[in-house]
């Protein structure tokens, strides 16, 4: 069963000539016709404006934005000022949208008293010729039906909650549809300045106004992983501390639901995050001389001493109980081993 409800598809870009087109196609594709695309130019060099001068010549539903390379969180606050939509969604410009009823299944959600729809996500360029096989198009038709069959689940839970921190899809806003009203009851924006964890402090302040969400079986979204641009590709100084702060925020969530199955989510991804860190000290670009390198690694160790193993499933339990046993030189000598094993991997 669709639904008419209007959806604002936001798109940060800035010199996204390569991939924007495809991306651009994969929305104004979507069987859910009733959308507005809202595409904000960051300061773009390159042909990017060209291209969306190109596309909002020919179709109406695009809307146009301009910021002076501010970024992609205030790129994203410029969208959010202007969008209309009964649902908000957010697009990286090097990614697609890959069902092309993930609009129409969204939609189908509106009046079901549901605040969040999240769905699949692949990175893996054989998903986009599965996700458009006009055979399985009827089987995702059906998925806001059987939403509707199964009801929301309260999104302030730890067993709805828990999960998605473990396997970070929590940090991401692209892998979800939200209702406009629960983003204007919560006032969520992406802070300008932060380069890493923006979504994940955009879907904290959300969830806090957030009462209920539904996940759809849908293959939805294409994250390209070949990106060059990648944080993961090269070291970043300063990256450590933006991580932990926002890791702050989020162990502050837990601590306020009083839930120790969230706070062994965060403790979790905080450790995750000091390992990261530990390893991009083996990037060939980073410039710190070795005694610097093993101070750094001592501090990262340090900012998260111990992971809480209570309520953590298997393999997150297995991470954690062998990260408590090591220390920052043991930690930092075997992620060496791992980024030269990357390296010769990549090479061959």
């Amino acid at each position: 069963m669709s639904n008419d409800a209007l959806i604002s598809v936001i798109v940060p870009v800035h010199n996204g000539e390569k991939y924007l087109p495809g991306c651009l196609r994969s929305v104004l594709a979507q069987c859910h016709e009733n959308l507005e695309l809202i595409v904000v130019d960051d300061g773009s060099t390159d042909g990017t404006p060209s291209i969306l001068a190109d596309f909002s010549s020919r179709d109406p539903r695009i809307i146009r934005l301009l910021t002076n390379h501010e970024g992609a969180s205030a790129a994203r606050n410029a969208a959010l000022a202007e969008a209309r939509g009964e649902w908000i969604m957010f697009v990286d410009a090097d990614d697609e949208l890959l069902s092309s009823c993930l609009l129409e299944a969204v939609a189908g959600c509106t009046g079901s008293a549901v605040d969040v729809v999240t769905f699949e996500t692949g990175s893996d360029p054989t998903s986009i010729a599965d996700a458009r096989d006009a055979a399985l198009l009827a089987r995702h038709r059906c998925e806001a039906e059987q939403i509707r069959r199964t009801g929301p689940r309260p999104v302030l839970d730890s067993a709805y909650l828990g999960p998605s921190i473990i396997d970070e899809s929590f940090n991401t806003v692209w892998n979800k549809a939200y209702s406009s009203a629960a983003v204007a009851r919560s006032g969520a924006r992406f802070p300008v300045g932060i380069h890493l964890g923006e979504d994940l402090l955009f879907n904290l302040d959300f969830v806090r106004a957030a009462a209920t969400g539904c996940h759809l079986s849908l293959l939805g979204y294409y994250y390209r992983r070949d990106n060059s641009g990648s944080v993961t590709k090269r070291f970043i100084s300063g990256k450590h501390d933006e991580l932990m702060l926002v890791n702050d925020s989020l162990q502050q969530l837990a601590s306020d639901l009083d839930s120790s199955g969230l706070l062994g989510a965060a403790g979790y991804i905080r450790a995750k995050n000091a390992v990261s860190s530990t390893r991009d000290l083996h990037h060939r670009d980073c410039p710190l001389p070795m005694r610097e390198k093993l101070a750094a690694a001592e501090r990262y160790r340090s900012s998260a001493a111990h992971v809480d193993l209570r309520g953590l499933r298997t393999v997150p339990w297995v991470f954690g109980a062998i990260y408590n046993l090591i220390g920052y030189r043991t930690l930092f000598f075997l992620t060496g081993l791992l980024a030269a094993a990357n390296r010769r991997s990549t090479k061959s």
